[in-house]
């Protein structure tokens, strides 16, 4: 399953923010005070995207860690189901990755939430479409600004987080140390993209915890160094849901290699974007670097000094594939009853067969998919060759069978 760029990468929005724990220890700027390092950590669940559980104003929901946002912001759907009474709301308009600005709702009031031990409160909260580009998982996001003045452990193989106040409380031998860059709070990382022995994009890349991806590549880039041309073999794939601002165009294929902290990563599967306006058309940076690289480290973010520390753990050279099923879909079966086609990859097997983009999957050779839990989706479709899909399209009932195999 393909995953999908940043969610939030350069919005220009600018919203009012104030934080304290349930004992405040407040620094002048209102951030958390970090005390005590047991305490401050717990679970997360990494599929693709980091989920911490937590609540907003006593409602249960999952939040997915974004370092492109910057805010709280709660999905659409999530909102209008839960018992939320929110009386000052007002109409705005947001960029993000995709061609188009997203039309939301922002609550004008105060907003509670909380997560672990900590519990914040903040104002003028967006209201975002978020579970179609993510699934029903997904209830809202929280942003760098709630971890700017603290340290931050990451282990993607065990499935926690760890905050702390500050680096000398935390254990970095082993560590590669890499210098951040803090652009209007965004990350940005030296990284050294090896398309092939004749092209190499050295500079700076946008660190985001909010792309499920690799290595994304900006289409300003991409027409410099004319990928389009130098890149015999690549695929073509389109999305309707790759970020905020809705559909998305881009080509994967396999570069050579990727340098990060002194480690050398080879033949890495990424993508270089076509789209001609939106976060991924910027100039501002080469591309973005995600958790597909990420998750072979364990991760150490400095925000109060700008610095990444990785480490390398069981993940550690684990190959990069192309995608096997030819599109992407989202679990809404908490409130659709199907897995959505968010996307498709061109001439693959499916598209073919005829699948298309919004598509509702309701069966997957003989099993239904609301029985197939989200931890184990990856597994079951991994174990699949020939396949059949059962699809809901605007009420009619259709077979889709093809063969399961890498798109290039």
């Amino acid at each position: 399953m393909r995953k999908i760029w940043a969610l939030f990468t350069l919005i220009l929005a600018v919203f009012f923010v104030s934080c304290a724990e349930q004992q405040p220890k407040k620094k002048t700027d209102n951030t958390v005070k970090i005390v005590d390092t047991v305490c401050n950590t717990f679970p997360i669940t990494y599929r693709g995207h980091l989920y911490i559980t937590g609540d907003i104003d006593s409602v249960s929901c999952n939040f997915v860690f974004d370092t492109g946002a910057t805010n709280l912001y709660i999905d659409s759907s999530f909102y209008a189901s839960s018992s939320f009474n929110y009386q000052n709301v007002f109409d705005a308009y947001i960029p993000g990755v995709g061609i188009k600005q997203q039309k939301i709702k922002v609550i004008d009031e105060s907003v509670k939430f909380r997560f672990n031990k900590y519990l914040y409160t903040t104002e003028k909260v967006p209201v975002i479409v978020l579970k179609p580009i993510l699934g029903d998982f997904a209830d809202g996001i929280i942003g760098l600004q709630y971890f700017n003045r603290s340290v931050m452990e990451i282990n993607y193989v065990k499935e926690y987080i760890r905050i702390s106040d500050n680096i000398d409380s935390v254990n970095t031998s082993g560590y590669s140390k890499i210098e951040l860059v803090n652009d209007n709070n965004r990350l940005f990382i030296p990284l050294k993209v090896n398309i092939n022995n004749a092209i190499s994009i050295e500079g700076e890349y946008m660190l985001d915890f909010g792309s499920g991806n690799s290595v994304s590549i900006t289409s300003p880039t991409a027409k410099n160094y004319r990928l389009q041309n130098s890149i015999n073999k690549k695929i073509g794939y389109h999305t309707k849901y790759g970020g905020i601002g809705g559909e998305s165009s881009s080509y994967d294929f396999m570069a050579k290699s990727v340098e990060i902290g002194g480690f050398t990563l080879n033949d890495v599967t990424m993508d270089f974007s076509t789209d001609k306006r939106g976060a991924m058309a910027t100039s501002r940076h080469h591309g973005l670097i995600g958790n597909k690289v990420l998750e072979q480290f364990d991760i150490i973010i400095d925000f109060n000094n700008n610095f990444l520390y990785i480490k390398p753990n069981s993940k550690y050279g684990t190959s990069f594939k192309f995608s096997r099923l030819g599109f992407s879909f989202v679990d809404r079966n908490q409130t659709l009853n199907a897995w959505i086609v968010t996307g498709l990859y061109n001439n693959c097997n499916a598209e073919k067969a005829g699948l298309r983009i919004d598509d509702r999957i309701i069966n997957v050779n003989g099993t239904d998919v609301n029985s197939i839990s989200y931890k184990n989706q990856k597994m079951f479709i991994d174990e699949l060759s020939d396949i059949l899909l059962t699809i809901n399209r605007n009420g009619k009932i259709v077979k889709i069978k093809f063969k399961a195999e890498p798109v290039m």
